[in-house]
């Protein structure tokens, strides 16, 4: 049997081309995507601090509570290593793999006790053998795979081992009319204005925003995770849906 890919998403672009502005692109390749992050990674976690209200961390922690205990973790596209941290502070054997070497080296600043393994490379050719991992986590980073991420997910159960588990973490679009309006005044207004006066020039205008509206439903991200093999597929919203908690396993 032939199995349906996941239809387009319902996203606000695809219901009012006027909420996206036309003059910003959204970087179509990785090369682009890797520049525009290498750009900002100075500024990476002083923006994410501010335009989250301070909620980044939190969520981060909800994450982790979904991880097993013990065992081996990698953490792709880890960027500044925020999750890699929480990991290894909770007694996990840790790798952070990111293809932008400058998110890598902020990472590396960071840790000053050496806690996490840290690699380049890219989510969608892992670098490790077959059964490898007992879990693969990420924050905010499956907008940014999109064009591959069947071959993320793919990856992602090739290097674990049996029993291993997915918990990928990423933005998404709330659901009541109230928190809709008051997530879309946040990132027309509040993320433009935050972005520009952290980082200035290098602040990739309408990137983030675009790349929210723009990305899968909640449905069709599980249904790629069981496309890609996995069981016991659950998605969980945060925030009345601002941030939603995919969860997978593989058998």
């Amino acid at each position: 049997m032939v199995r349906r890919k996941p239809s387009e998403p319902k996203t606000s672009s695809n219901r009012s081309r006027a909420t996206v502005s036309p003059a910003v692109a959204t970087p179509a390749t990785g090369s682009n995507i890797r520049s525009m992050f290498d750009r900002i990674a100075s500024d990476y976690d002083r923006f994410n601090a501010w335009a989250s209200l301070g909620l980044h961390q939190h969520w981060r922690r909800t994450l982790l509570r979904r991880v097993p205990a013990g065992g081996r973790v990698l953490d792709i596209a880890t960027g500044t290593g925020d999750v890699a941290f929480l990991a290894a502070q909770a007694g996990h054997a840790v790798i952070g793999l990111d293809f932008s070497e400058r998110m890598l080296a902020k990472a590396k600043e960071k840790d000053k006790a050496n806690k996490v393994r840290w690699m380049n490379g890219s989510a969608d050719r892992l670098p490790f053998s077959d059964r490898s991992f007992d879990c693969i986590t990420s924050a905010f980073a499956l907008r940014n795979l999109r064009g591959c991420l069947e071959a993320v997910l793919k990856e992602n159960f090739r290097v674990l081992r049996n029993g291993g588990k997915v918990v990928h973490m990423d933005f998404g679009r709330p659901t009541s009319a109230f928190s809709r309006w008051g997530h879309q005044v946040h990132l027309t207004f509040g993320v433009p204005l935050i972005g520009q006066w952290v980082c200035g020039e290098r602040w990739p205008k309408g990137y983030l925003e675009n790349t929210i509206r723009e990305f899968y439903e909640p449905k069709q991200v599980t249904e790629l995770l069981e496309r890609a093999g996995f069981s016991n597929v659950r998605h969980t919203p945060l925030l009345f849906g601002v941030v939603q908690l995919f969860e997978g396993t593989k058998k």
